[in-house]
């Protein structure tokens, strides 16, 4: 049976197309969430974890966050502001009123280290490896890297540890060895191997697997790899980034406002009427198909040629002798085609006239062929958009914690000039960075505990050094940015 609703195409034209005048009502479909026992993928003799539902939420959240006009130079501002003037050395105390204080150091033999990551064999050097990681912890909240070990003289240095290397999240997925059948349950734990290669269609033959860097037994595997994370609640195994899967249908319908717009002023014009078949119409040329049928079925016992339907000249229905609701529904197309082709012709069908009966409901009303035309509301559709992306971005700016006044977006797409919401919003954003800071400076600093025990024993560790900006009114004129050259 034909659908109650639906369009037709008549050249360059299109028109709508309702069975009956009732209000026509659309069901929102939803992508069912479904829960319960995770099923790993059997790749080779090794057994994936998959990550997200469909084994590719890091690709679809790069993807979605890269297509989006806000998001990159949002995360940017993020990873610049963790950042800061970069990676450097300190030893964190607590001083006589209690309070933690860090103290930024040199130390020419750590430092000798890191800057010899590149001559030991390594894909980048030790900044670039630290940049790679800020970015995949504002993506993920998760990094993986790969640890590189001093063997076979690989290295100038007689430290166990050359350096470490950054591989793409989108690369990574955890696996096992051990076959999972029966089991409905899995910890970070049961997962010792990190398989990486192209997840998004390429080929398995070229993935690879490497154990998973194990801290009891640092130096057991040469190219291990580790993965560093930030929690998710709820999620044992991976981390995800907190923000994405909240506000994912609000990123998707930002990244398709311009299309919805572009597409709406191309192809605006074209369904520009709408056409109300009556019920009682279709009830009519239902009873009228049955007893063609039937007819049809003694004249093909008695051998005789069998009943058409003339729509024009040169266009005739085939009826046969079963009636069935496909029938009805060809007819109904065609008496459409019949009606948008006089409707879509220009000079040939001037001072035609197009004749349809009015037929009863059986309750003593009338229903006839209705052409409406449909309202081209072109203003209210764009501003409608929008508000729409407006609203968006301001969901956005709020689920990265970025107030306005530190993103130099307001809610009605403007600079903030608010010189100390400004001051006061990044100083608090600045104290809530300890968490990021640990999770990407968690594999560096593990490594230089394996490098410089006795180092690492007195305090040193790796972070970043992010200068607290004075204001302007606690500045001397003279060092105030406006007379300082930067």
């Amino acid at each position: 049976m034909m659908n109650n609703i639906g369009y037709v195409r008549s050249g360059s034209d299109v028109y709508t197309y309702q069975i009956g005048e009732s209000p026509v009502r659309l069901a929102a479909a939803r992508k069912e969430q479904r829960t319960g026992v995770i099923a790993l993928l059997g790749v080779g003799r090794y057994f994936v974890y998959p990550f997200g539902q469909d084994n590719l939420e890091p690709n679809t959240c790069a993807r979605m966050i890269t297509d989006n006009r806000l998001l990159p130079e949002l995360i940017e501002k993020q990873i610049r502001m963790l950042y800061g003037n970069g990676p450097v050395l300190y030893r964190q105390s607590v001083n006589e009123h209690g309070h933690v204080t860090r103290k930024y150091l040199e130390d020419p033999v750590i430092s000798d280290w890191l800057d010899s990551w590149r001559e030991n064999g390594l894909a980048d050097d030790f900044r670039t490896y630290i940049n790679k990681c800020v970015r995949s912890f504002y993506y993920t909240e998760g990094i993986f890297s790969s640890w590189r070990l001093s063997v076979g003289g690989r290295s100038r240095w007689s430290l166990p540890v050359a350096g470490l290397e950054h591989v793409s999240e989108l690369r990574c997925r955890l696996c096992t060895s051990r076959n999972p059948a029966g089991k409905t349950d899995w910890t970070d734990s049961d997962f010792r191997h990190v398989m990486v290669g192209n997840w998004d269609g390429g080929n398995i033959g070229e993935f690879k697997v490497y154990p998973r860097f194990n801290p009891a037994r640092p130096l057991a595997a040469s190219s291990a790899v580790s993965y560093s994370k930030n929690p998710t609640f709820g999620e044992e195994i991976y981390a995800f980034n907190v923000f994405f899967r909240g506000i994912k249908d609000w990123i998707h319908g930002s990244n398709m406002t311009p299309a919805y717009i572009n597409d709406y002023l191309e192809n605006a014009m074209s369904a520009r009427l709408h056409i109300v078949i009556p019920q009682a119409w279709v009830e009519a040329k239902k009873a009228m198909l049955e007893d063609i049928c039937s007819a049809n079925a003694e004249l093909e016992a008695k051998g005789k040629e069998l009943q058409k339907i003339k729509f024009s000249e040169n266009d005739y229905m085939e009826v046969g002798t079963e009636y069935s609701d496909n029938l009805l529904s060809e007819y109904i197309n065609r008496e459409l085609k019949k009606l948008t082709t006089f409707l879509s012709g220009s000079g040939r069908n001037q001072g035609k006239v197009y004749a349809t009966r009015s037929y009863s409901d059986g309750q003593g009303g009338e229903e006839r062929w209705k052409i409406e035309e449909i309202p081209q509301k072109y203003k209210e559709f764009i501003e409608a958009m929008l508000e729409y992306d407006k609203r968006a971005d301001e969901v956005m700016l709020s689920s990265k914690g970025l107030d306005s006044s530190i993103s130099n977006v307001s809610k009605d797409g403007i600079v903030s000039k608010s010189g100390s919401d400004a001051y006061y919003n990044y100083m608090i954003y600045l104290n809530g960075l300890t968490i990021p800071e640990t999770v990407v400076c968690a594999d560096v600093n593990y490594a230089l505990k394996i490098n410089f025990p006795e180092k690492y024993r007195s305090g040193i560790r790796i972070g970043f050094y992010r200068p607290a900006i004075a204001r302007q009114q606690d500045v001397t004129p003279e060092n105030r940015m406006a007379n300082t050259q930067i």
